[in-house]
């Protein structure tokens, strides 16, 4: 047999060898592929009726928040316990309105832990007012809702089924309309911890001037809460409240003064029972700006 055929029988099975070492290849990255896709799942976002899938608007934010303020890492709470559902609630939420050159979405996130109901609902529209409520889990597109006073955007059948899943509800005014909205959600969690953005802290209305947030603690511990703010130096006050029944009753000695600051220092903290149910507000004392001083706030509880 001459060269040319050794030569031939050469090639062919030099190219008999790099098919197979691609087929195998291709077979190995399918294989990888497929055990991560079927170890991966998202928390059940489910959309209501008339909900749309537009991004969360954003818009610009009033400025940054000082880096000695609210942080990723939790304030003193205790060990974390058994896991278990949390609510929150924040009341009197001013919106900016979707079409003003500056409007920002009031955003608020939490980690789940374990499997479990996360209803997330908007529980009151200022008359007049419509908003927009966006809910996002794990970095999924966000899902959205339009509602008015007499139709509440709501997502009632949110859940979470994962380990630990990150979760964000957006709020924005729809359109011109810049309403006040209450907002309330329940979820799976071994320590409760919320951070709340693009808050508002510049005086009146009542709906632009800090917050007010609802808490059952489900054990007792310690309430530690965190706030910063941008641009601006000004006096504010931070209260406590037992509203386990009407009215609500002030927690002597509680209430604190910060002047002249752009965050609370030291951080908020307060022993909570249990048996009640707390209400905890930030409130400027200052005079009112022209600025729209962006508020960042953390809170965590037993």
């Amino acid at each position: 047999m001459d060269d040319r055929v050794w030569k031939n029988i050469s090639i062919v099975l030099g190219v008999v060898c790099a098919l197979l070492l691609g087929v195998a290849g291709a077979l190995m990255i399918l294989g990888h592929r497929g055990t991560t896709s079927e170890g991966t799942s998202r928390p059940t976002v489910q959309v209501a009726t008339g909900s749309t899938g537009a991004a969360t608007p954003t818009g610009t934010p009033g400025g940054t928040p000082q880096s000695q303020g609210p942080t990723d890492t939790p304030g003193p709470t205790g060990t974390p316990g058994k896991t278990g559902p949390a609510t929150m609630s924040f009341t009197g939420i001013g919106l900016d309105a979707a079409n003003d050159a500056n409007a920002v979405a009031r955003v608020f996130t939490f980690t789940s832990d374990g499997g479990g109901p996360v209803p997330i609902a908007v529980t009151k529209i200022s008359a007049g007012g419509t908003a927009k409520l966006c809910i996002a889990a794990d970095g999924g597109a966000p899902a959205c809702v339009v509602g008015t006073p007499s139709k509440l955007p709501a997502f009632p059948k949110a859940a979470a089924d994962t380990a630990h899943s990150n979760w964000q509800i957006a709020l924005i005014g729809y359109g011109t309309s810049a309403p006040t909205v209450d907002l309330t959600w329940t979820w799976p969690t071994a320590s409760p911890k919320v951070m709340y953005t693009h808050g508002r802290l510049q005086g009146t209305p009542e709906g632009l001037n800090g917050f007010t947030a609802t808490f059952k603690p489900r054990a007792a511990g310690t309430l530690n809460v965190q706030a910063a703010w941008s641009p601006g130096t000004f006096d504010a006050t931070m209260s406590l409240f037992d509203v386990t029944t009407q009215p609500p009753v002030a927690v002597d000695g509680s209430q604190r003064d910060y002047k002249g600051v752009t965050y609370i220092s030291p951080a908020y903290t307060f022993p909570v029972d249990s048996a009640k149910s707390y209400q905890v507000k930030l409130r400027r004392t200052s005079p009112d700006s022209s600025e729209r001083p962006d508020l960042t706030a953390q809170f965590t509880f037993p």
